[in-house]
Parts: structure tokens; sequence; C-alpha cells
């Protein structure tokens, strides 16, 4: 009688841990790969290669902010990428923000969209002085046009923010975009 119940505690002590074994190795490699995963985006347009060094890639997701100054502006979160030419080739290309519109129905804040007029840019190509203007003044919200030689890369680095003036702006407020390098012709 005690060696029949010393085995169904062994087995159910031996399906216990296969789970928990189980468990951990999913849950471990799930865990690796989002985080892997989330580090670097790469986004193929063709002749071109734009990796994306932030988590949320091309992505801007600004909530809950603050009217600041330039200085503190141009020290703000950097989205970050690299734009390479693998080809043998010279590319034309733009970089563009877009609104993202499907995160902007899913937040449902559409009222609370922060106007172009409100927000500056500041965008930095490779190691030069990043350059500030207002995002409305970005005509076709195009940020950037220029030609990659062939077999080389840019770095670029953008931020935003609200600027420093009399207009209130609600802590609730929201701006969504979406970056995009496309190539032309």
């Amino acid at each position: 009688m005690y060696s029949k119940y010393n085995r169904k505690h062994k087995m159910k002590s031996i399906i216990i841990i296969a789970f928990l074994l189980a468990f951990a190795i999913i849950s471990t490699y799930l865990i690796y790969h989002n985080f892997s995963s989330e580090r670097e985006r790469d986004i193929d347009t063709g002749e071109m290669e734009v990796v994306f060094h932030s988590k949320d890639g091309n992505k801007i997701n600004l909530t809950k902010f603050t009217p600041v100054t330039d200085a503190v502006g141009l020290s703000s979160t950097e989205y970050g990428f690299t734009v390479k030419n693998s080809s043998n080739n010279s590319v034309s290309y733009k970089i563009i923000l877009e609104s993202n519109d499907n995160r902007i129905t899913r937040d449902d804040c559409l009222n609370k969209t922060i106007p172009k007029e409100l927000l500056k840019l500041s965008l930095r190509v490779d190691h030069q002085a990043p350059k500030a203007k207002i995002l409305s003044e970005y005509q076709d919200n195009v940020l950037y046009e220029d030609t990659l030689e062939a077999n080389s890369s840019e770095d670029y680095s953008i931020r935003i923010w609200a600027i420093n003036n009399d207009f209130v702006i609600d802590r609730d407020s929201h701006y969504h975009a979406i970056i995009k390098v496309i190539e032309e012709g």
C-alpha cells in the first residue's frame, strides 16, 4: 500500500515538474524573442533598408506632455534610424512624418490631437547639428530629401516637443505619427 501511494506521489511530482519546466522554457523564449525583436526594426523599401533603433520602430506616440523650451525639447526622447543603400546605384529618397490614423482611432484621441502649429521637430542628419522647425512649416510633411550613394548609409534622429508659448495645451493631448522613408524614381 505504501509503495502504491509512493508511486502516485512520484508520478504527480514528475508531471508537475515537467509542466513547470515546459512553462519556464516557453516563457524564457517568448520574453527573449519579444525583447530582441523590439530593439531594432528593419523596413526594406526596395533598394534601401531602414533600421529603426527604438522599441517603437517608426512610430511616434506622445501623450500627456507639457510645452517646453527648445533646450529641453532638444534633449527629449530621440527617434533614431539608419538608412542603408546596399545596391550599386545611388538612390533618391525622402523622409516623411505622417499622421498615425490607426493609433488615433484606437486611442480615440482625434479631438485631443495637438495641432502641428504647436509642435516643434528637430531633425539631425548623421553627426551634423540638428535643425529645429515648427512642424507645420514642413511642406507636404516632407522632413528631408536626399540621394544616398551606392553602398553607403546615413543616421538620422528626430525629436519632437510642444513649443513653449501662450497657447494652453491640455495635458491629455496626444500626437501620433509614423516616420516613413520613401524611395523616389
